[in-house]
């Protein structure tokens, strides 16, 4: 009985220090788990930090070009605006020229039209005064051709009248069509240049503003020199002249 109790002691005391092993690996196990979620959790801090950093650096750069292409879109929608009313007070003088043209041309159609009504009755004249006498009818006949020369030289003056009435007409209107084209294309034209001339200016200002940090920190410790010994000789002073830096590209990306 006495060896029996003992072997169960022993047995006992051997489970407790296998499941005392077994906690003891658990907790190493969870110990390490947690080591590496913690080492994970730094790690993607740093990631977040660094593409955060890198988010701020590009919208700094990318702002001063948004804001210039804002004003642009701007000034070209003034410019649009301005270059549309221009060109329909053109049009709508040109309409009132032309409509002024129109009525003067009409009203020389009218007497035109009055004056050959006046010879359709110089026919029914001529065609009453057939049944006269033959003592009257060399009259008549001398009368009604210096008439019907009257009535010629009359509808010559109206038809070169009408001519040049639509050749003036013709001119004047080309004339103001070219004046108006040429005014709105230079407008255009020096809008356009005014427009890329501040997009440039905005681009130099925005790629000068954000210098790049690497150069400067690449660069080594200038030494001290010593100061040259004045000279009792001569009393002229030399002045060197620092280099002047190259202006920067505007259409060159930072």
């Amino acid at each position: 009985m006495n060896k029996k109790t003992a072997s169960d002691a022993t047995e006992t005391e051997n489970s407790e220090t296998t499941e005392l092993q077994e906690a003891i690996k658990l907790a190493l196990e969870a110990a390490e788990a947690a080591n590496d979620a913690a080492s994970e959790v730094s790690r993607l801090q740093s990631e977040t930090s660094a593409a955060a950093a890198r988010l701020d650096r590009f919208g700094a750069r990318l702002r001063p070009m948004m804001i210039g292409l804002l004003v642009g879109a701007g000034v070209s929608i003034a410019l649009g605006g301005l270059v549309y009313f221009k060109t329909l007070a053109e049009m709508r003088r040109t309409s009132a020229t032309q409509i002024e043209a129109l009525a003067i041309f009409q009203e020389s159609v009218t007497e035109l039209n009055g004056q050959l009504d006046a010879v359709a009755g110089l026919s029914e004249r001529m065609a009453k005064l057939e049944g006269l006498s033959n003592e009257n009818r060399d009259l008549v006949m001398a009368e009604l051709t210096q008439m019907s020369e009257q009535m010629a030289s009359q509808l010559g003056n109206y038809s070169d009248t009408a001519g040049n009435l639509q050749s003036q007409i013709a001119t004047t209107l080309t004339e103001r069509v070219d004046a108006g084209t040429q005014t709105t294309v230079e407008a255009m034209k020096a809008g356009i240049s005014d427009l890329q001339l501040a997009l440039s200016k905005m681009i130099a200002a925005a790629v000068t503003s954000t210098p790049p940090a690497a150069n400067t920190a690449s660069k080594p410790a200038t030494t001290a020199k010593p100061t040259p010994k004045p000279r009792t000789t001569t009393t002229r002073k030399t002045t060197s002249k620092p280099a002047s830096k190259a202006e920067p590209n505007p259409f060159s990306y930072p």
